[in-house]
């Protein structure tokens, strides 16, 4: 008895559905595979705790730094960030600070840099790219400053009116 293969499953009948599959796999599969580093955590000192994807990981110097990782400091702690462009942040104590969006060129340097202040004080120097627009953000509930290339502070404490400017 010579066994039939049904047609369904004759060669050249499944390439163009596995492929389909594949396909799909590769652009609704989770990113995670594909991040890349915004940076590596410099010095830890005191309570610093980072959140990633709603888990909290081990904090220490050296700790690659992801998009969407979410830093927060207790009393008495403070945090510096190496970012890969060569820029730098020090999250004050009792501060909340989310990396919401890292874009590097093809030559590496800075294209975008958001990052969400939630709490506290952050401290950037940003290193000075070759794009002419600010391409440096720091978000707040009320605010956003924005660079090029400079070193300034933001601050943001929820119920407390910003400081009177002189």
């Amino acid at each position: 008895m010579i066994a039939r293969i049904p047609k369904a499953l004759e060669p050249g009948k499944l390439a163009i559905p596995a492929s389909l599959v594949v396909l799909a796999l590769l652009v609704f599969a989770p990113q995670t595979w594909a991040q890349t580093s915004v940076g590596r955590v410099g010095v830890v000192d005191g309570n610093v705790t980072i959140v990633r994807t709603g888990k909290s990981i081990p904090t220490a110097a050296g700790t690659v730094l992801q998009v969407g990782d979410k830093l927060t400091t207790g009393p008495k702690s403070h945090l510096t960030i190496n970012l890969t462009d060569g820029s730098q942040l020090e999250l004050d104590e009792s501060g909340t600070l989310v990396l919401t969006e890292y874009v590097l060129n093809p030559d590496g340097s800075r294209a975008s840099t958001k990052l969400t202040l939630l709490g506290g004080l952050v401290r950037s120097l940003v290193h000075l790219g070759p794009s002419s627009t600010p391409n440096f953000e720091v978000h707040t509930p009320n605010a956003v400053a924005s660079a090029r290339g400079t070193m300034f502070d933001v601050a943001y404490h929820e119920g407390q009116p910003p400081p009177a400017m002189p």
